[in-house]
Parts: structure tokens; C-alpha cells; sequence
């Protein structure tokens, strides 16, 4: 799906910097990217504010990660 948005000149410059490094293939995944990363802050402060602590679940996601990965490959 197309949408269409204005943009001041600061910000055309700055995606365009960021297709510029070659990270990015154009200027849609820049916007996509930045969208993804608007989502996953608003889910984490929803989570916070119900009293969620993603720094532990953040140290236990690695525990776990680690865990599997020594079990896998029997470390």
C-alpha cells in the first residue's frame, strides 16, 4: 500500500543520509524502520507502566538464549 507524506527539507535530508550509508536500500525502509522502532517503544512503555521490567526480562531472555544454544550445540 502507497501513502503520501510531506516532509520538511531537514527531514528528506535525513533519510536520504540514511539511504546513503548504504544500510538502507531506499528511502520506504528507512520510514519502515522508523515506524517499527516507534511501535517497539510504545509496547515497552505499555509494558512498564504495568509494571513490566524489561531489563530483567531482557537478563532472562539471554539466560535462556544461552542456555539453548550450550544445549544445542552441547557446550
Amino acid at each position: 500500500m502507497n501513502i503520501s507524506v510531506e516532509l520538511t527539507p531537514e527531514l528528506v535530508e535525513y533519510i536520504e543520509s540514511k539511504v546513503r550509508t548504504g544500510r538502507y536500500k531506499s528511502r520506504s525502509e528507512v520510514v519502515r524502520e522508523a515506524i517499527r522502532m516507534m511501535i517497539k517503544s510504545d509496547l515497552e512503555k505499555m509494558l512498564e507502566e504495568k509494571g513490566f521490567d524489561l531489563k530483567k526480562f531482557e537478563e532472562e531472555r539471554e539466560k535462556v538464549s544461552g542456555e539453548l544454544i550450550e544445549r544445542k550445540y552441547k557446550i
